[in-house]
């Protein structure tokens, strides 16, 4: 079977950008799916929910390849020698494939983007990144061949050098509707004592779990759930020691990485995301809001672009005091109030139809009336 879609994927779990992917790929249809591949690095070990699995349990081919990821390891003499071997390696098994796009699905794979200057591919870049002004340098310089870019907020397409916003399009993430979901709580259901507040994510300095405990230990308004783990590489967040030396540590519920954390915002009632960088979008506090829970986020990136008083509260990045007045003053009426804002911008703005449409737009792909779901 020939290969229309190549996607070129920089990790193998279920974290954010892992969980776009899927979005995207509910956007084709049966047929094109069939012609679709994935390609996924050889060079890291399987998360604790393998996106490989998942990707051919709905029928996806998934193929391990030594492909020329950016990451910090590579930033060594030796490290760039092998990202250059792996890109020329990239670059003949594209060949052998032969594929009329090559997708990008993350900045870190820029590198195999350019090892293919010269070839005939379309190449498309999903940016789910916001670059920083030395990065977007080099970023940009790699990016010089790609055809089109996905930005997936304002934020991360004016973090770009000029010349490649101007073939850039936005199109905001999505997450499945977890209310259509059997058993789903409604927020009203929940009892209104004690208040339940959820944060998830990587265990890293950049997501302020740090700040976010801080705050926690000068005032416990109820009872907070922290889901996650450290990444697979790099520097983690040792949040178990800090949890354990909060003054109000019997408050705070450890979960380690789960399939779904839709149960878990079922049964709380408000979401927290503390984010201390420029947070290109913010994919837990969306799957809070289309659960009809507000959100208390950090005044950054993406993340500020579609959070706001409607349909949560703001705080200023790595202030603990400020994070924990504001946790400290949240009332049930307008737990429920902004919740149910919450779910209406999430259907308004961030439903999965409208992804779809948006994707399948940008991507060059003709518009369908239905879509896989």
């Amino acid at each position: 079977m020939e290969t229309d879609l190549l996607f070129v994927h920089s990790s193998d779990e279920l974290y954010g950008a892992d969980r776009v992917l899927g979005y995207v790929l509910d956007a084709l249809t049966p047929r094109e799916l069939t012609r679709v591949r994935v390609w996924l690095p050889s060079d890291l070990e399987h998360g604790a929910f393998p996106l490989c699995e998942r990707l051919r349990a709905r029928g996806v081919r998934a193929d391990h390849v030594p492909l020329p990821i950016l990451r910090r390891a590579n930033l060594t003499p030796t490290g760039l020698t092998d990202l250059a071997r792996r890109a020329a390696t990239f670059r003949s098994y594209v060949r052998k494939v032969a594929p009329r796009t090559v997708y990008g699905t993350t900045s870190a794979v820029l590198p195999a983007l350019a090892a293919l200057r010269g070839e005939p591919q379309y190449l498309i870049l999903h940016n789910q990144e916001v670059w920083k002004p030395r990065e977007g340098q080099v970023l940009g310089a790699l990016a010089q061949n790609v055809d089109r870019i996905i930005a997936i907020s304002q934020a991360t397409r004016d973090s770009m050098p000029q010349q490649l916003q101007d073939r850039t399009v936005v199109v905001a993430n999505t997450t499945p509707d977890p209310v259509v979901v059997p058993g789903f709580t409604e927020l009203s259901a929940l009892p209104p004592s004690p208040m339940q507040f959820l944060a998830a994510g990587r265990w890293t300095a950049n997501k302020g779990f740090d700040v976010l405990i801080d705050a926690w230990g000068r005032s416990a308004p109820g009872t907070l759930a922290i889901v996650g783990g450290p990444p697979p590489s790099g520097s983690a967040l040792d949040v178990p020691g800090l949890v354990a030396a909060s003054p109000n540590a019997e408050t705070i519920d450890l979960i380690s990485e789960v399939d779904s954390i839709n149960p878990l915002i079922a049964a709380s009632h408000v979401v927290v995301m503390p984010s201390t960088w420029d947070e290109p979008f913010g994919l837990v506090a969306l799957e809070g809001m289309a659960a009809g829970r507000p959100v208390v986020a950090s005044r950054v990136g993406g993340l500020a672009q579609f959070v706001s008083d409607e349909v949560g509260w703001l705080v200023d990045p790595g202030d603990s005091a400020a994070l924990a007045e504001v946790l400290d003053h949240i009332t049930c009426d307008e737990v429920l109030q902004k919740g149910r804002r919450a779910r209406e911008t999430y259907l308004d703005r961030y439903s999965p139809a409208r992804f779809h449409e948006a994707w399948r737009a940008a991507a060059g792909l003709a518009a369908v009336t239905t879509t896989t779901a």
